[in-house]
């Protein structure tokens, strides 16, 4: 059995270090959805499971089904608030194990537009507070 918390896990314990590097927007039916600080892709956001686990395999299946519905609502929220050309998902989780999926708008024309996920851009994008707030509230009006 997986421990459904881990007290030392970024997304579980809301660390300091999740707070600097994401938002949290809204918590949605099994997962919560947080606005990445970096905002090189306007719209970057990370869907996260509400309880501790590592890989999707260790949901039930109808955990699975809840979790992914989120990723797509999240996701449908961004496109609907950014139209992008394309979003981008990633799921890793060697750095942060806490199952949780990166959800990437991109639009033909950026640098980066034929080149695949971008985790860690080289030079992030950082906004002021009424920027990220103004982000915030648009894809909070689609959800």
């Amino acid at each position: 059995m997986v421990e459904r918390y881990q007290p030392d896990c970024l997304y579980c314990a809301h660390t300091e270090k999740l707070a600097a590097n994401y938002i949290e927007i809204e918590p949605l039916h099994v997962a919560t959805v947080y606005l990445s600080r970096d905002q090189t892709h306007p719209g970057r956001v990370a869907v996260v499971l509400n309880w501790h686990v590592d890989e999707p395999f260790q949901l039930s299946e109808v955990e699975r089904h809840e979790f992914y519905d989120d990723v797509a609502h999240a996701a449908e929220a961004v496109e609907k608030a950014f139209n992008p050309g394309k979003i981008n998902y990633g799921t890793y989780g060697d750095t942060v194990s806490h199952l949780h999926v990166h959800v990437v708008p991109k639009k033909p024309g950026e640098a980066d537009w034929n080149d695949s996920f971008v985790n860690n851009p080289a030079d992030p994008k950082y906004l002021s507070d009424a920027e990220y707030q103004d982000i915030v509230e648009k894809i909070k009006a689609n959800l």
